[in-house]
């Protein structure tokens, strides 16, 4: 995540606030049941099912990886297992069923996010976005399209470190808007895909060249009956204008004088959105943010929060720094004490000076005795106080 993803464009306007709140005891309770239902079967296990030549073993196997990888922050499983999954999700997104396929993609952006930036995205971004450009271009299924717009997405998001990288993915994402008009589905997914990858560009970066046409491309989609294209379309219309390098979307006419971001938010204003992690609020007051927080939100579903806490990617992300918990058995810990003592005894007869060295109770050796076994009859009544609390 070599690009910018943070500080991506001027602060933004606050206005109202929107609470989400999403980390409730019962939805951890949930999660964890959730996540516990998968069934007794251990990650490993359901590595090895991937080769099984058995379809719908492979399709219950990503299945349930999908589950735990969404629910729960998986990063040593993929980290050490990465070449694995990376390449049977890629051998059953392209050789496998439907329904197997489908899985396979999905399975592929969640790898994404649990492996975070590193070598391995970029593996997997020179390994998969190739592959899933390509299907852009033949696959018809619309539910199938729609994963795959995803994963683009996150591989990209993730993997893609250079800025002709993540244009090239949007430019795929753009020509399959473009040529695909037929499902209001897939193409509202498509213009979320885009302006979730939008949202990490600065204005100074973005080509003059690729994106002429956005702005009245957005604004006729404004018009469409769909409800998730019409909110995706004001979406990337009110992030263009964010950014502030309107020629560069207009085209041969200019159509930016006819929109304000009035006609996007109430009141002319993004609306502060926030978040609760545990006992911590995440504010997100820009729109680039936003756009990410809904996009990951989205693919990661009632796991969100627990990545939210965990996974390093999304700290960075979104600048948060969770709390670390302290068990009441770390609050405090005793410490015990060792002490050894020389002594230097002059070259007598044992049996004149034994007893008065060893036994006598004004002894030295008594004396250092008594004291630690009294330190250490101590230290054992505190570490009980501190277990029974």
């Amino acid at each position: 995540m070599g690009r910018k993803k943070k500080n991506l464009c001027q602060e933004s306007r606050k206005g109202g606030k929107l609470a989400i709140d999403i980390d409730s005891d019962a939805d951890i309770q949930e999660c964890t049941s959730a996540s516990a239902q998968s069934g007794s079967k251990s990650l490993n296990h359901l590595l090895e099912q991937l080769y099984e030549k058995k379809g719908s073993t492979r399709e219950s196997a990503l299945s349930s990886i999908i589950q735990r990888s969404s629910l729960g922050y998986q990063y040593q499983f993929c980290e050490k297992n990465f070449a694995e999954l990376l390449y049977q999700c890629l051998k059953s997104f392209k050789r496998g069923s439907s329904k197997e396929s489908c899985l396979a993609v999905e399975a592929l952006g969640l790898l994404a996010i649990n492996i975070g930036c590193g070598e391995n995205s970029r593996e997997l971004y020179k390994e998969s976005v190739p592959v899933l450009s390509e299907a852009l271009k033949t696959e018809s299924q619309s539910k199938k399209l729609k994963l795959i717009l995803d994963c683009l997405a996150i591989v990209t998001f993730v993997g893609g470190n250079e800025l002709d990288e993540t244009e090239r993915s949007m430019q795929s994402i753009w020509d399959f808007m473009h040529s695909r008009t037929d499902s209001k589905e897939s193409q509202s997914a498509a213009v979320f895909s885009w302006s979730f990858l939008l949202s990490t560009m600065d204005s100074w970066s973005i080509s003059y060249k690729h994106w002429q046409g956005a702005i009245p491309f957005f604004k006729n989609l404004l018009e469409a009956d769909h409800e998730s294209t019409l909110i995706g379309a004001k979406q990337a219309l009110a992030l263009i204008l964010e950014l502030g390098c309107h020629e560069k979307f207009e085209g041969d006419t200019s159509a930016t004088e006819e929109i304000n971001v009035k006609n996007i938010f109430k009141d002319g204003r993004v609306p502060e959105i926030s978040v609760k992690v545990g006992k911590q609020i995440l504010k997100v007051d820009t729109l680039p943010q936003q756009i990410q927080l809904n996009f990951l939100k989205r693919l990661l579903g009632s796991g969100f929060v627990v990545h939210m806490k965990e996974n390093e990617l999304l700290h960075d992300v979104f600048k948060f720094k969770p709390e670390k918990r302290q068990s009441g058995r770390e609050v405090y810990v005793a410490e015990r004490d060792e002490a050894a003592i020389k002594l230097f005894v002059p070259d007598v007869r044992r049996e004149d000076s034994y007893q008065r060295i060893h036994k006598s109770q004004n002894s030295i050796f008594v004396k250092a005795r008594t004291q630690i076994r009294n330190k250490n009859r101590d230290i054992k009544g505190e570490e009980q106080w501190c277990s029974e609390d």
